[in-house]
């Protein structure tokens, strides 16, 4: 678990950056909050801090960014205007994520920042979705303090910084899912493993295995699956149907007019793909 008293540091890199901050000209604020997120918050607060903020060059990024350097908190506001385009943010999120995974420091924490409004989000969302209570696992909190929550979300989103594939559309959306759901797996009460395959009770195949879904929201794997090219869209539909809404596999056949052994073949391999990619940790 990732804690606050862990060190953000704010080095910049010559690539990018002048290599040393000048010492501030104000004193800063103290923190006097230990919430990871406002740790964080003040960590850029000292990043921007003197002469030579860390900046972006907004005549090489263009995308309609004036043409100078921008310091990181000028950009922050620029991309929360109304008039700034999805286009221009997404062009700004995959600099800013290429820059992360290259020189981490200062770009991380800058990172963190430009994305606190959706960390915020996620730490309010997830606050009502994450089980409260942990009877069967005394090693765990009995509850989920903000404190705790917050320090999962932040280490989540910094792995997702590195996971994420640049290809994809809307990068600072997909940050989010990615975040959420490493969350919610890390946090789920019951691990993954094999359960008889109910559909084929009685039958022929009977020693066929499905996977029985960890708790907390398996809708959500299923989506990373699908972006991680482990299964099909088409067998993540198939999967949440069958599985996850409880549509019996023949009644989902026989209004598509398919044929159960085909459709049964199909989930059965994509949950055997499911199982090995979450023993490989790829999900």
């Amino acid at each position: 678990m990732f804690h606050t008293s862990v060190h953000l540091s704010t080095a910049t890199t010559p690539a990018t950056t002048p290599a040393t901050l000048t010492a501030p000209a104000t004193t800063p604020a103290p923190l006097t909050s230990s919430l990871p997120l406002d740790v964080a918050g003040h960590a850029f607060d000292l990043l921007m801090r003197g002469p030579d903020p860390l900046s972006v060059d907004g005549a090489a990024l263009g995308e309609g960014l004036p043409a100078r350097l921008i310091p990181m908190d000028e950009l922050r506001k620029l991309l929360l205007r109304r008039s700034c385009t999805r286009t221009t943010r997404d062009h700004v999120w995959r600099h800013l994520i290429t820059q992360a995974r290259a020189h981490r420091g200062a770009w991380m924490v800058a990172a963190v920042a430009l994305a606190r409004p959706m960390l915020g989000r996620l730490v309010t969302a997830l606050a009502t979705k994450l089980p409260t209570e942990h009877t069967d696992h005394p090693d765990r909190l009995a509850r989920m303090d903000q404190e705790d929550l917050e320090a999962e979300i932040l280490t989540a989103f910094m792995e997702a910084l590195i996971r994420v594939n640049l290809a994809w559309s809307h990068p600072l959306l997909r940050l989010s899912r990615l975040t959420q759901f490493t969350v919610l797996r890390a946090l789920a009460i019951e691990p993954p493993r094999l359960l008889p395959e109910s559909d084929l009770l009685d039958r022929a195949e009977g020693g066929q295995q499905a996977l029985a879904y960890p708790a907390g929201h398996p809708d959500l794997l299923l989506a990373q699956a699908v972006a991680e090219g482990v299964i099909t869209a088409a067998s993540a539909e198939l999967i949440g149907l069958t599985r996850l809404e409880g549509i019996p596999l023949s009644s989902y056949c026989r209004r598509r007019g398919l044929l159960y052994c085909t459709v049964l073949k199909r989930r059965q391999r994509a949950e055997n793909a499911l199982y090995q990619a979450i023993l490989q940790r790829r999900l």
